[in-house]
């Protein structure tokens, strides 16, 4: 598992565990456990990709807590696996943002409005063949998550070819 790999994974852990977390600590009558809950939450929320068996670890055990609450009203069910990767997507991209340096963050900037650009004026072309409207929604949403996900090499790649597919069908 690469370095994005365990990332995302630490954050699925991450986001997942701080649900269960505040839910056994409101809801469990247990006073011991729902501090313990609150600690564990604190410390998985510290956790980085190098933590990820920590994590792991940390999750289980606040899914057998959780488990002992599953009567509860308000016991957070699974969510489904595309809610998941917007909630890890999400969380991934606000912890990239707090470490990028101030060019990073520039670079992005400079990176996300040319994809809003090229995809404007593609979106604005009169008659524009729905394939092709397809194609620039996707290379739109691929550049789009990379910059998320701070994968410069793929964001680059994916604005060169909503550049080249805008020359060949818009303006």
């Amino acid at each position: 598992m690469g370095r994005l790999g365990r990332a995302w994974r630490v954050a699925e852990l991450r986001q997942r565990g701080g649900v269960l977390a505040a839910f056994v600590a409101a809801c469990c009558e247990d006073e011991k456990r729902a501090r313990a809950a609150r600690d564990l939450g604190a410390r998985l929320a510290c956790y980085g990709p190098p933590d990820r068996w920590e994590a792991e670890k940390a999750v289980a055990t606040l899914e057998r807590w959780a488990g002992d609450l599953e009567e509860h009203p308000y016991h957070p069910g699974v969510p489904r696996p595309d809610e998941t990767d917007r909630q890890t997507r999400d969380h991934v991209k606000d912890v990239q943002r707090d470490r990028l340096t101030t060019a990073a963050r520039d670079w992005r900037s400079g990176t996300r409005l040319s994809l809003d650009v090229y995809l404007d004026q593609l979106r604005r072309v009169r008659g524009l063949d729905p394939c092709v409207r397809e194609d620039a929604y996707y290379l739109y949403g691929r550049g789009t998550m990379a910059l998320d996900l701070g994968d410069r090499a793929t964001a680059a790649r994916e604005t060169a070819r909503l550049r080249e597919l805008r020359d060949a069908h818009g303006r």
